[in-house]
């Protein structure tokens, strides 16, 4: 059973960061500029929010699921 919940949580956060790689441009237009992400990552800081966050979510994935 724990296989079964680990192999759908690998799917589903691999998806999830791949989305929010790909799909950069889209969360930026539904959610708006972050200005922090704007201040300290510097211009098209929330580009490379979502990006950062994409690669973030896939690494906490692999590392629950071969943990």
């Amino acid at each position: 059973l724990m296989l079964l919940f680990k192999i759908i949580a690998l799917i589903l956060g691999l998806s999830a960061g791949v989305a929010f790689i790909k799909y950069t441009y889209q969360l930026t237009q539904l959610f708006g500029h972050n200005s922090l992400a704007e201040q300290y990552l510097g211009s098209g800081g929330t580009y490379t929010m979502w990006k950062l966050l994409g690669v973030i979510v896939i690494l906490g994935t692999i590392w629950y699921v071969f943990h």
